[in-house]
């Protein structure tokens, strides 16, 4: 687990491509990065935490997406579709992550 989860981290050069194609969209991929910080962490506990830090993530998805579909379906903007996505895939990338240091900080104490 510790190893599958160090290797995430490498996604972060996926953001390397807004300098390629000029799109922010891209720029999200850099919460990757801190991947890398979870090499020294222990198997068990890594793996309850970051059970926790997806659970976090997807009940973001949940609600966000539900409102941003609601939204874009009542004003009838289409357009939106793409920000809605790279806010869905940015801020549940940012939930998990966030969440996962949370965990990790308390569950040394």
């Amino acid at each position: 687990m510790k190893n599958a989860m160090w290797y995430l981290g490498f996604l972060s050069l996926l953001s390397l491509l807004y300098f390629v194609e000029g799109k922010t969209a891209f720029l999200c991929s850099i919460g990757f990065i801190s991947y890398f910080s979870l090499y020294r962490e222990n198997d068990e506990m890594l793996e309850t935490f970051v059970g926790k830090a997806a659970r976090n993530a997807f009940m973001y998805t949940m609600f966000s997406g539900a409102v941003s579909v609601a939204y874009i379906y009542l004003t009838g903007k289409t357009q939106l579709l793409g920000a809605a996505f790279a806010l869905l895939y940015g801020g549940s990338l940012l939930v998990c992550i966030l969440s996962l240091f949370y965990y990790i900080r308390m569950g040394n104490r």
